[in-house]
């Protein structure tokens, strides 16, 4: 009977936001998606997620921003935590282990042995976790992303002599850090990249090489973009949301019965109609997916115009559908 009460208990949670369900046994999906936004003035300037929810009727429940080991908001700042939880948001943090400059994916000095295995960054992971620990409420902590993606990132399997035992190793060493200092409040996301056309089985196998496991993973996590035709990142041409998921999805929902969260979602402007990708996501694409229990749009005009505000048709189809989620 408890842990009726306790999954009941769960999915009513859920449903206002993304709250932690326990490291042994995450809640089952429930029809709410929980929705969330990265933009790369986050945490410092949120007032564009107030105008977001105005708008829409809906609670962002999520607020992503990037924590870079030797750049980008290295240092662990409790404010940025807070200024999201008085929002009523849960904050996800992609924390990647280097500098993010110029040519540091191929700096040695990153390599998951080096930077991590060796002990180097041991005070570093222990301020962080003695930080999150202290914080007490939900975070959400992406670390070491997209790991077979190489050559993107330095802890990239394959990439600076990274092996997938590297990768596991690492995630292990990092958690363990962690449980020194009770951070019981950190949900893991645990996110690989997708492989373009890959067939299921080719996913399958890639993923399980550098899965760490049940007992270290709270969430997973898969990135969905539309490249269309003048990006490739495996697949050269326009995708609905549906097709780019669906065989990582496959894939990943085999390996694990933890519940799934996609931490990047974007579509380009070229090749179709984005106003239309966006609709047609999430009017009844994300409802094939009972999985993914919530999805963080990529608002950033980077690679290509990922950003919602795009064209005023994608900004209107992102409001409206969201809004009748």
């Amino acid at each position: 009977m408890r842990a009726r009460i306790w999954i009941a208990t769960a999915l009513v949670l859920l449903q206002v936001g993304i709250v932690p369900v326990g490291r042994a046994q995450m809640a089952p999906p429930v029809s709410a998606v929980a929705l969330g936004v990265y933009q790369p003035s986050f945490p410092a300037d949120l007032s564009n997620l107030d105008d977001y929810e105005q708008r829409t009727g809906r609670h962002l429940s999520i607020v992503h921003w990037y924590a870079l080991w030797g750049g980008w908001k290295s240092a662990f700042e409790i404010a940025d935590l807070q200024a999201v939880a008085a929002r009523g948001s849960t904050p996800l943090i992609t924390w990647e282990p280097w500098t993010g400059a110029p040519g540091a994916a191929s700096d040695p000095d990153w390599s998951l042995r080096a930077a991590i295995l060796s002990g180097r960054s041991d005070a570093y992971i222990e301020s962080w976790a003695r930080g999150l620990a202290s914080y007490g409420a939900p975070v959400l902590l992406r670390f070491a992303q997209e790991m077979n993606d190489q050559p993107v990132y330095p802890w990239s399997v394959g990439n600076n002599g990274n092996t997938a035992s590297d990768y596991v190793a690492a995630w292990h060493y990092v958690r363990a850090i962690f449980a020194r200092f009770q951070a019981d409040n950190v949900q893991w996301v645990w996110n690989p990249n997708t492989l373009g056309g890959a067939a299921p089985a080719t996913y399958l196998a890639t993923y399980q090489s550098v899965y760490p496991g049940d007992d270290m993973v709270d969430w997973l996590g898969l990135d969905i973009f539309n490249t269309g035709p003048d990006l490739d990142w495996g697949h050269a041409g326009w995708q609905s949301f549906g097709q780019t998921l669906a065989a990582p999805y496959a894939a990943i929902t085999t390996l694990s019965s933890k519940p799934l969260i996609l931490p990047e979602v974007g579509s380009t402007e070229t090749g179709g109609s984005k106003a239309d990708w966006i609709t047609s996501a999430f009017d009844s694409e994300v409802s094939q997916f009972p999985r993914v229990q919530a999805v963080v749009w990529f608002d950033v005009n980077k690679e290509q115009p990922w950003n919602l505000d795009s064209s005023p048709s994608a900004l209107q189809a992102w409001l409206t559908g969201v809004s009748h989620m």
